[in-house]
């Protein structure tokens, strides 16, 4: 994959990853192994969001398509195993989803 075909997927990928973020958000906003969700939940900072989660959302829409274009960047230009291609793409999305998240909780102090 060049870098030309990734600019042009790059916003299509984003949009997505926004819509199907946007979804999780208003079906389950809080994990519910953290805090019962109406025990003082964070004030609202815009619509249904709160500064923290509303940084964590902007935070994985923008780096989610980075990783994919990683990942395939990474599979196409190294001759490495299918499997250690499926583990780096594991990590990464690992990363991707735990980092935000606490970042989120941390702003919110929740």
């Amino acid at each position: 994959m060049t870098f030309q075909q990734c600019l042009e997927l790059y916003p299509k990928w984003a949009l997505i990853t926004a819509a199907v973020l946007f979804f999780i958000h208003l079906v389950m906003p809080y994990h519910p192994r953290e805090k019962y969700p109406r025990d003082n939940p964070p004030p609202r900072f815009f619509a249904t969001f709160s500064l923290g989660e509303l940084a964590q959302y902007i935070i994985q829409v923008l780096t989610f398509p980075l990783i994919l274009f990683a990942a395939a960047f990474i599979d196409l230009n190294f001759e490495i195993p299918d499997e250690l291609d499926a583990i780096i793409l594991l990590v990464l999305i690992v990363v991707w989803w735990f980092i935000p998240r606490n970042l989120a909780r941390r702003i919110d102090r929740w």
